[in-house]
């Protein structure tokens, strides 16, 4: 047997004897990666608690039970207004097992992998066990990486289900994958739900072809910038009432956003190829807005008093919109002097009539802290407004909407009255329009509004 074989056979040997305690020390590591990983979701959810946990480490393999509480105030505010009784707290039990690095389980190198099932409080795991048997409501394989970061397959099956008062409730399941740098700076996920049908006496609602894709990095310590993009194929439904029939086809959610030093720039772009409620059928349905020059600090401090509110108001909702009130009132003053623009860059749709078109851009630059005070605030916002609007609806349209609205003569004289006066234009067949405001004063296609008063 030659030198470096022998030195081969003997590094081998320290790498066998010493794995126990290599394992052990990834352990102890796992553990604190998990904890630090929670406490940092919990500081981010103010409606979730840690209620209970227990681990049990050993030298390969450790286990871990951990028990949550959701709360949701608003739900209780809704159930008080509408009559229906909604659940307003809950618990969630995630079980999880824990295989030590660095080989866990002899398949790669890793520091840990862990598989968690989420066990549902035990009135609805009662009710689903006829419908998913075994099986858990949902899984989670991680692999939680040697440096830094985690990657992570999510599952859930597809079950119906019959509730006791005679509704039915129909999943398709769940697939997803999610994937995450060390400290979460950065994240990438994807998810998809071919199906969620619910069947009942006051109506019915689908939502099929749910796929959701996302990469985000961390901008500020609670803010993060990227792009989303949610996606459905279809959403349709009914209610009881007479033409309760309502359908949505093809909805498409793209977010995006940037950051340039202190200030982050957002945009959201919803669209759907078509809706129908009752008799009214749309096409091509836009809605586009931006907002451009948010300064991060404000907005991030602003999100972490929101936060800091719903965690201390409990179950009080005076409590929660008095602390919202008082959040808004204190950072919005800094977010709006930092000179904020809101874009829309378009809010659209057609009918068989013809199309609608929307878009503006409003700012207030140059507001001062004393700008703000009320009631100065008033005289404040019309001195440093900037307005830039654009409108343009075909008149076929235009007659339809009117008819639909009850076909007021006076609103048709009014229209008329505007085009005579050139603030109304007729280009081809639509009637548009363009607004200006700056300074105090207000244009419409040019024209001054309203028109000055006659000097005799």
């Amino acid at each position: 047997m030659n030198r470096t074989t022998k030195g081969l056979l003997v590094i081998g040997a320290i790498l066998v004897l010493s794995y126990p305690a290599i394992a052990w020390v990834t352990g102890v590591a796992i553990e604190s990666r998990m904890q630090h990983g929670e406490q940092q979701v919990l500081g981010r959810t103010p409606y979730l608690a840690l209620v209970k946990r227990e681990y049990h480490r050993g030298i390969y393999r450790s286990t871990e039970t951990a028990t949550y509480g959701f709360r949701n105030p608003a739900l209780q505010t809704l159930s008080s207004a509408g009559g229906v009784a909604l659940p307003t707290a809950a618990t969630l039990t995630v079980t999880s097992n824990i295989q030590h690095g660095p080989f866990p389980g002899m398949h790669s190198m890793a520091l840990a992998t862990v598989d968690s099932t989420i066990v549902v409080p035990p009135a609805l795991q009662r009710e689903l066990a006829g419908a998913l048997g075994s099986k858990p409501i949902l899984q989670i394989h991680s692999t939680v990486k040697l440096f830094g970061g985690a990657s992570a397959d999510l599952t859930s099956p597809a079950f119906s289900l019959r509730l006791p008062d005679g509704s039915t409730l129909t999943w398709g399941g769940l697939t997803g994958t999610v994937d995450s740098a060390r400290d979460q700076a950065r994240w990438t996920g994807q998810l998809s739900a071919p199906r969620l049908a619910f069947q009942g006496a006051q109506g019915a609602f689908e939502l099929a072809g749910v796929a959701y894709s996302g990469s985000h990095s961390k901008a500020f310590d609670d803010l993060y910038v990227g792009t989303g993009t949610l996606t459905i194929e279809r959403l349709d439904g009914s209610t009881p009432r007479s033409g309760g029939q309502f359908s949505v086809d093809r909805i498409s959610l793209v977010s995006t956003s940037s950051v340039a030093g202190e200030f982050i720039d957002m945009r959201v772009d919803t669209g759907a190829d078509a809706a129908k409620i009752a008799a009214v059928t749309l096409k091509n349905l836009t809605y586009s807005v931006g907002f451009e020059h948010i300064h991060g600090p404000s907005l991030e401090a602003m999100a972490r008093q929101v936060r800091a509110v719903q965690r201390q108001s409990g179950a009080d909702p005076k409590q929660l919109q008095a602390g919202l009130q008082d959040a808004f009132r204190q950072y919005g003053g800094d977010l709006v002097q930092h000179d904020p623009v809101i874009d829309i860059r378009q809010i659209g749709f057609s009918m068989p009539e013809g199309s609608f078109v929307f878009s503006a851009r409003l700012g207030a630059p140059g507001l001062s802290p004393a700008d703000l005070k009320w009631p100065a605030v008033i005289l404040a916002l019309r001195t440093h407004a900037q307005i830039t609007a654009d409108l343009r609806v075909d008149d076929a349209l235009l007659r339809k909407l009117l008819a639909m609205g009850g076909s007021n003569p006076k609103i048709a004289a009014q229209l008329a009255s505007l085009e005579q006066q050139g603030y109304l234009t007729t280009v081809s067949t639509a009637l548009a329009t363009h607004l200006e405001y700056s300074g105090g004063k207000l244009t419409l296609n040019g024209h001054p509004f309203p028109s000055a008063a006659p000097v005799n």
